[in-house]
């Protein structure tokens, strides 16, 4: 009776069923296949190889503009009889994308040319996808081949060349030159010194004086010409005629003379004894005096007294104690010398 009211629809029930697996297996997720991704990849040289040599392959972590995210990394070791593999890393290049790079070395030396692989890699990424690099193909050889031709001009090893000769022509066009502008400057110098001695010989006071006392001797007329050379030079370079009272308008218009002054004042004395000699020895004479006033007689500081009770008569003792060193009229014209060239080396030393 109740099967009556309530009859079963059977094709609704199975349209509720298959809704109810189908709502199901929407909410749980599919398996997806796992992709094959071929690598581009940056190989090294397939040729020329030698022991020691490291081959570097440079792998890029991206499927064409996505990158691949973590990638599995090959292990580092042996790899075959020929290379070993280094550990792995990670570079950026300048437009942000990530490369892995290998290194191979090269650990043994074949007997002749071998050709080897780099081998091939399959790097799987954290989304389950292998990113397969394919083996490369390269050659090692030996580094001195044992076959050894008997051509002298082929032979396998060989002596080293010789380095080409240097041009020497332009080095030694250059020395001439160089030496030529040395001796042309040394020349040039020479004559400029000589010119400039002879200019100022015939302009400067006291060069002047010193060239006239080289060439007088030792007679007392070229001694008393010696004297007066060397008066007129200090009169030129003060300006006006000087005496020993008068000396400090010398060292006020020529202060470089000052180093020179006591030579220049023992100078004035020795003068004064010597051309006013007479004249002091007639005044003593009429005034009776028994005993000569002291003389400053040369550089070397030698006194010459008149005896208390002698005769002052001989008056040219007197002159040849002025005379000057040593009381000869030789050693005075030396010290005249001496003192001119002084005077000159100073002068010049103020005129350059």
């Amino acid at each position: 009776m109740r099967r009556d009211r309530y009859p079963l629809d059977m094709p609704r029930l199975a349209a509720a069923i298959a809704l109810a697996c189908a709502l199901a297996l929407a909410g749980t997720p599919l398996p997806v296949a796992a992709a094959d991704l071929q690598a581009k990849v940056d190989e090294p040289r397939a040729f020329g190889h030698t022991i020691g040599d490291v081959l570097t392959q440079r792998i890029l972590l991206a499927a064409g503009d996505h990158d691949l995210g973590r990638v599995e990394l090959p292990s580092a070791g042996r790899v075959d009889v020929w290379l070993e593999r280094r550990a792995a890393r990670l570079e950026t290049d300048a437009e942000g994308r990530r490369w892995m790079i290998v290194d191979y070395q090269v650990t043994n030396s074949p007997r002749d040319i071998t050709r080897i692989a780099l081998p091939a890699l399959a790097l799987k990424t954290a989304a389950g996808d292998v990113l397969h690099v394919p083996e490369w193909p390269s050659s090692v050889g030996p580094l001195v081949p044992d076959a050894a031709t008997d051509a002298a001009a082929l032979r396998t090893m060989q002596p080293d060349r010789a380095a080409p000769p240097a041009a020497l022509a332009p080095i030694e066009r250059r020395l001439a030159v160089t030496l030529a502008l040395l001796a042309a400057t040394l020349v040039a110098w020479a004559v400029w010194w000589i010119l400039r001695n002879r200019r100022e010989a015939a302009r400067l006071p006291f060069a002047v004086a010193w060239q006239q006392m080289r060439r007088l001797g030792p007679s007392e007329e070229e001694s008393d010409a010696a004297w007066r050379a060397l008066h007129r030079a200090l009169n030129e370079t003060a300006g006006r005629v000087v005496h020993a009272g008068s000396l400090t308008i010398l060292f006020l218009r020529a202060p470089w003379l000052l180093p020179l002054r006591p030579r220049i004042e023992q100078f004035y004395r020795q003068s004064e004894a010597r051309f006013f000699a007479v004249a002091a020895g007639d005044e003593m004479r009429r005034s009776g005096h028994a005993q000569a006033n002291p003389v400053v007689a040369s550089d070397a500081g030698h006194d010459v007294e008149a005896g208390s009770t002698g005769d002052i008569s001989d008056i040219s003792n007197i002159r040849d104690v002025g005379d000057g060193i040593g009381g000869s009229r030789d050693g005075a014209l030396r010290g005249l010398v001496a003192l001119s060239r002084a005077l000159f080396l100073a002068e010049r030393r103020r005129h350059p």
